[in-house]
């Protein structure tokens, strides 16, 4: 029998498997309550210097590496993207996996990738400026047959919203304020 919440609900591996399926019914009889906005507020604080306020009290500090002008005093928007994608993947993961019934003893994904910074400083023609790829390594250890992970890995990978948002195009729009 899986371990119980406090509100008396089945768990595994830490997810409230009633609260998520309380979620996907709402969900499945209202489409439109699954259309949540999300934001970001961004404050310039010198140099390549930011503060991003995500969520309602979360503050990151970012900045760019010293080899690219900055004074390395945060992550970069590359680091915090490929984090973005990284833990949106773990989420779908253990999600997916609760919901099979599958037992996650260690999970962990190293992402990574390579952008064109000759393109972003406008030296590259019309190439483009950002990422080339993006490599996911999962670190996934359970008892579960390694075909049943694998498919997991697939089957999230497709469903998170982020690295979705990246494998397809976005329209993205900026105007002054």
């Amino acid at each position: 029998m899986p371990p119980v919440s406090e509100s008396g609900e089945a768990q595994l591996n830490g997810v409230d498997l009633g609260a998520v399926s309380a979620i996907t019914e709402r969900y499945r009889r209202d489409p439109a309550a699954g259309r949540r906005p999300f934001g970001a507020r961004v404050r310039w604080l010198g140099a390549y210097r930011t503060e991003s306020r995500l969520g309602e009290d979360t503050l990151v500090r970012g900045d760019e590496p010293l080899e690219l002008a900055g004074d390395g005093t945060g992550p970069s928007p590359e680091d915090m993207l490929l984090g973005a994608v990284g833990q949106c993947l773990i989420v779908g993961l253990a999600g997916g996996a609760s919901a099979r019934g599958i037992r996650i003893d260690e999970l962990a994904v190293d992402v990574r990738g390579k952008v064109n910074l000759t393109a972003a400083f406008g030296l590259a023609g019309d190439a483009s400026p950002g990422f080339e790829s993006i490599d996911i390594d999962v670190r996934l250890r359970s008892d579960a047959p390694r075909a049943d992970l694998e498919a997991l890995i697939e089957r999230a990978l497709a469903l998170a919203p982020i690295p979705n948002s990246l494998q397809r195009p976005v329209p993205v729009h900026a105007r002054l304020a």
